[in-house]
């Protein structure tokens, strides 16, 4: 287990925080400090598949009206809706997901252990190890997650299914509810970038700014011919299940904290995990540490040192991770600290 601890944590970082947490909301407006006009600041649910429904913006209060109201869109990057420069740091993560152009599965598995391997690629990808050029560390990160993400969408056609078996509902709000529930959403970050994109506003990146790239979650002292050994002894025993299961149950928590739009109770259950993490192999805590300050503190005041200046002339939405707003350091309280006034919507 110890082999994956820089990949469990990608699907963590982004809501992980410490510090005083703010009062309880998800937007928050920007106002004061010799702003003209107010700017907004979000916090995202950057997981799965239940809480990309948009419609769940619609009961964020005042959600839709400040996004109406602004010029400007600033989020975490661009990628995907604004054509990126070469970037010698997205070299550097490249090369750090990517095998070295010697080495293949089969020189690093065994025979029968690529066979393992094989079996559930197939039925996972639709491919086999012999095409697959991701490290194994990478490659056991992503078929956790697409285990986890089916868990989500199975638990969605269960409730299709009793809406469908309902007789008191007219055949138009199961249509539509069918609808809503199966649509392939993009996850909200993406969604509202390509919304603000189709609106005309100004796109801003501000990882972008200043040139963040997350290269620590893929740097581990761990061989390569380890991160292949321990990735088939996961999906060759009951663990992967174990595993799937369990993060399954931890986000169910922290999804119903944002649900309930309380940014408290989200970095809470975000540091019940780290902490389990923890206790999985205390040796990593200093790592941890390392990785959540770079992350999340740094990365925040990194953002901070542009924020001023394009919120200054234009009426911004800034949308960014959860947990990035709150907190000692969170961006509520570096905004608060130079000299704005930051209240909940």
């Amino acid at each position: 287990m110890k082999n994956y601890f820089p990949f469990l944590l990608l699907i963590f970082f982004t809501f992980c925080t410490y510090g005083k947490p703010p009062k309880e909301g998800l937007l928050w407006k920007i106002s004061g400090n010799g702003l003209t006009q107010p700017s907004y600041l979000f916090g995202t649910w950057h997981g799965d598949t239940e809480l990309r429904n948009q419609s769940f913006l619609d009961s964020v209060p005042g959600f839709h009206a400040s996004f109406r109201s602004v010029k400007q869109f600033m989020c975490e990057n661009t990628a995907g809706v604004v054509p990126q420069a070469p970037d010698s740091s997205l070299n550097k993560l490249r090369a750090l997901m990517i095998m070295p152009k010697d080495t293949t599965y089969s020189d690093l598995l065994d025979k029968s252990q690529q066979s393992i391997l094989d079996t559930f690629l197939l039925k996972t990808l639709k491919e086999t190890s012999s095409k697959m050029e991701l490290r194994p560390g990478v490659l056991a990160f992503i078929l956790c997650q697409i285990a986890v993400e089916d868990t989500v969408k199975s638990r969605i056609r269960q409730k299709v299914k009793i809406l469908e078996s309902s007789t008191r509902l007219p055949d138009s709000v199961v249509l539509a509810r069918r609808e809503q529930l199966y649509s392939d959403n993009d996850i909200m970050d993406y969604a509202l970038l390509k919304k603000a994109k189709a609106k005309g506003l100004e796109l801003v990146g501000l990882d972008n700014l200043i040139g963040y790239q997350p290269t620590d979650l893929f740097t581990s002292d761990v061989s390569l011919k380890e991160q292949a050994d321990s990735l088939v002894q996961c999906i060759a025993r009951s663990f992967f299940d174990h595993w799937v299961d369990s993060t399954n149950f931890k986000t169910g928590a922290l999804r119903n904290a944002y649900r309930e739009q309380n940014i408290h109770k989200v970095k809470y259950e975000k540091q019940q995990q780290l902490d389990e993490i923890v206790k999985m192999d205390s040796r990593h805590r200093i790592k941890m540490n390392e990785m959540m300050q770079s992350m999340l503190t740094d990365r925040n005041k990194d953002w901070m040192k542009h924020i001023p200046t394009y919120i200054k002339n234009k009426s911004t939405f800034i949308a960014v991770g959860a947990v990035h707003l709150s907190g000692e350091e969170g961006l509520i309280q570096l905004l608060r600290n130079a000299g704005y006034t930051v209240e909940p919507m």
